[in-house]
This record gives C-alpha cells, sequence and structure tokens, in this order.
C-alpha cells in the first residue's frame, strides 16, 4: 500500500481531504477522530492488509504518520 493509499483511508475515516491532511497531525486534535473513524480504521485495514488490529492498538498511534506506519 502506497502513501497515498494510506492517507486516503485516513481522510475517509475523519472525513476529510487527503490534502488536508499531514503525517505530524495528532490523531485527536482532529475534528472527527473518534471511535467510529477508529472501527473505520480497523475495517479499512483488516480488508486491504488482511490484519485485525484493536482499537487499543489505533489509539496508542499519535500522529497520523504513525498509523501510517502501522499500515506497511
Amino acid at each position: 500500500m502506497n502513501e497515498k493509499e494510506k492517507l486516503e483511508i485516513i481522510a475517509e475515516s475523519v472525513e476529510m481531504e487527503t490534502e488536508e491532511l499531514s503525517k505530524e497531525m495528532v490523531l485527536e486534535d482532529l475534528e472527527n477522530w473518534d471511535s467510529v473513524a477508529v472501527l473505520t480504521i480497523i475495517a479499512a485495514i483488516s480488508d486491504r492488509l488482511g490484519r485485525y488490529p484493536s482499537a487499543q492498538d489505533i489509539l496508542a498511534f499519535r500522529t497520523v504518520g504513525d498509523l501510517m506506519n502501522y499500515m506497511d
């Protein structure tokens, strides 16, 4: 999965445009970072990567970049 695809997953999950996101952004500072966004990301990772992270795993990430690195 390339960087653009990762950003698209995150952007869709928090109802933002990919251009509005950067790797340095803190997830908790995103307006729509909530339980629905976490579940959406879990589902996307599961579908695309065949892994099923827990909500705890996702909530442990601090930045958009941290989450993107997990998707490698």
